[in-house]
């Protein structure tokens, strides 16, 4: 049987009297600012820790926190809001409850030497998650990065780390709710409501049912989306118009 040495056993003492360090977690629910409503599938981000979750169809959300992390709430077609968190939100028995204001989306209109909504936004939203893209550089093998050469062999202990799965998969999730926004800003409420004369239910039904794609939203002047509205108008009312549950109104 081998012999410890003194260093050996101190150093096992040493581990054995550390206290050990519990996980906290802030919980909570996500509502909107103006009407309390709840909001699911709400972006929960903590950029200390590069962690993140999404919250539930109740609104409910957890996520791992430390006091001093900072965490961020997003989601489309609202204005994101970020949170440092103290002790008295991660012991509040009845959660910590965040409230996202509506990102209000002006009619279009061509901005001559301005930037409209959606670009503002978007800026503050890429400097908001800036540091997901500071990535580090993946090591072969023999100690070489790809830019030193080729190496023996691909190292997958990093990219494949709990870690960096999850920086993708929150790195794509960015990416989608970024073209979320922008489908906001190129087909409105307010705009698609002065067009066709919706309202209620009537105009939340049309705008799911007729939400346009993000490649066409990409390439479509404010006269292809008038058109696109219009057409799909005549759609909606000869689908629906008749339909006992919808009181539409004639324009």
């Amino acid at each position: 049987m081998p012999l410890r040495t003194p260093l050996f056993n101190l150093s096992i003492l040493v581990l054995l009297s550390m206290p050990a360090v519990s996980q906290q977690v802030l919980t909570g629910k996500v509502r909107q600012k103006t009407t309390e409503a709840i909001l699911n599938a709400v972006t929960i981000v903590n950029r200390t820790q590069g962690k993140h979750n999404i919250s539930d169809a109740g609104g409910n959300y957890r996520i791992v926190a430390n006091p001093g992390d900072t965490i961020t709430f997003s989601s489309a077609g609202y204005h994101a809001d970020t949170t440092y968190v103290v002790p008295s939100e991660l012991e509040d028995k009845e959660g910590y409850v965040v409230y996202l204001e509506p990102n209000l989306v002006e009619l279009p209109s061509v901005l001559v030497g301005e930037r409209s909504n959606y670009q503002l936004d978007s800026i503050q939203r890429k400097e908001d998650y800036a540091w997901l893209d500071q990535t580090h550089k993946v090591r072969l093998a023999g100690d070489q990065t790809p830019t030193d050469g080729v190496g023996i062999g691909f190292s997958p202990v990093t990219y494949f780390s709990p870690e960096q799965k999850n920086l993708r998969q929150l790195r794509q999730e960015v990416k989608k709710e970024e073209k979320d926004y922008y489908v906001d800003s190129k087909f409105p409420s307010s705009y698609v409501s002065m067009v066709t004369g919706l309202k209620g239910d009537s105009l939340q039904l049309f705008m799911v049912t007729y939400r346009p794609t993000y490649r066409f939203c990409r390439v479509a002047t404010n006269e292809d989306m008038l058109l696109y509205i219009n057409e799909k108008l005549k759609l909606f009312l000869k689908t629906y118009l008749e339909h006992p549950m919808f009181a539409l109104k004639q324009r």
